[in-house]
Formats: C-alpha cells, sequence, structure tokens
C-alpha cells in the first residue's frame, strides 16, 4: 500500500509506536515522527495541525496509529483520527495496529473507516 518515498506521519505513543516508525525508516518511507510523551493517545489537534500543513501538497500518503501501548495501557481514539481526517478533507491512508487491542478494547474497523488494521493471535 505504501512505496519507498512515501510520507507517513506516526505519533509517538509508546514502544510499539517507536518501533513501527524503525520498520517505516527501513523499508524507506519518509516518516513525520510527531513526539509524545508515552502518557497518551494520538492528540487530534496536533493530527489536525499536521494535516492543515499538508494542505496543499497532499504528501502524506497515510496516517499510521497504533491503538494501544501495551507497557503503557495507553489507548488512542481511533474513531477522533478518522474524524479529523474526514475534517481536513485530507486523502491519506489510516493505518491502525491493533496488535494487543483487537480482541480485548472496542474497535470498528468499518464504522471508523479504518483502511488498514494490523492484528495478530497471540495477544488480547
Amino acid at each position: 500500500m505504501l512505496s519507498p518515498g512515501d510520507r507517513v506521519l506516526m505519533f509517538e505513543t509508546g514502544h510499539f509506536s517507536a518501533l513501527r516508525w524503525d520498520v517505516a525508516i527501513r523499508f524507506g518511507l519518509e516518516v513525520d515522527y510527531v513526539p509524545g510523551d508515552w502518557r497518551s493517545g494520538v492528540d487530534p489537534d496536533r493530527l489536525e495541525r499536521k494535516l492543515d500543513e499538508d494542505r496543499e501538497a497532499r504528501k502524506i500518503k497515510a496516517v499510521a496509529v497504533v491503538h494501544n501501548e501495551t507497557s503503557t495501557g495507553v489507548t488512542s481514539r481511533i474513531d477522533e483520527v478518522r474524524r479529523r481526517l474526514d475534517r481536513a478533507r485530507h486523502p491519506a491512508l489510516l493505518l491502525v495496529d491493533t496488535v494487543s487491542s483487537l480482541g480485548s478494547i472496542d474497535y470498528r474497523h468499518d464504522e471508523w473507516r479504518v483502511n488498514v488494521t494490523v492484528s495478530c493471535s497471540q495477544r488480547a
């Protein structure tokens, strides 16, 4: 879904977001990694500002977030992330890591119009 050189917006929410950042770099993606404090999920206001900055260029191809961080329990509000993408009328894909949350925290792939959900069977 992405190619080397594509720009991805990611948010530091904990250890797994840092690991995703590293993987994205290794795959040659251009990552705009928004620093965080590991005590909160994606800040919808910061997301909206980043999307507004990209209003003309539309270089951001995807917004990649971790739904829940295992080590801290921090959970991002994916429905609010989608609302901000819609409000900005930005075409970026919404990619969500649900490795530690899919079986244990409310998650609505279709309702929240997530483009790609990544998960596995050994968690939650």
